[in-house]
């Protein structure tokens, strides 16, 4: 079976209330050269997040992948991995929880409520950095957003920088 090339970016969709932590992130995604193999959408609350998701769905442009925040105004991120895991147009959407909670409790309540990942937010740029390049290498060598492998390559490279 041959492998078709993907020709339009991945669109990535970050749900995070923190406009800082949003600018970051664009800086990660320049740095790690991931500018133009994806399509960054964000929304600063729960509420924005649910309307972009519905309006997805309308357009039929659904995201690739979700970085989402938990504690967030108006709608808190568990309601909106919930929404996207209960909505059968939705449900297959990959769901990295991205926070800076450390609760085992908020852990497996998200892993329940279907979270495809979970991870701390990256104490410094250089690991924000690294977890676009695992994102960029899972494009490259997978030719699509694999989780398993994003985490694995995120594993690898925070290793190397220890060992």
């Amino acid at each position: 079976m041959m492998s078709v090339i993907r020709t339009q970016p991945y669109r990535l969709f970050l749900v995070e209330d923190n406009p800082a932590e949003v600018r970051l992130i664009q800086e990660a995604i320049k740095e790690a050269e991931l500018t133009d193999s994806i399509e960054l959408e964000y929304a600063y609350d729960g509420e924005e997040a649910c309307e972009m998701l519905d309006t997805s769905k309308i357009i039929d442009k659904k995201f690739d992948l979700v970085l989402l925040d938990l504690n967030m105004p108006k709608v808190s991120g568990k309601e909106v991995l919930e929404k996207i895991k209960t909505d059968l147009d939705l449900e297959m959407t990959p769901v990295i929880i991205v926070t800076n909670s450390d609760y085992k409790k908020d852990m497996i309540e998200c892993y329940r409520l279907g979270a495809d990942g979970y991870m701390q937010k990256p104490a410094d740029f250089k690991k924000l950095v690294d977890f676009f390049v695992s994102i960029k290498k899972s494009i490259e060598v997978k030719n699509k957003l694999s989780i398993y492998f994003i985490e694995k390559m995120y594993d690898e490279l925070a290793y190397q920088k220890v060992g």
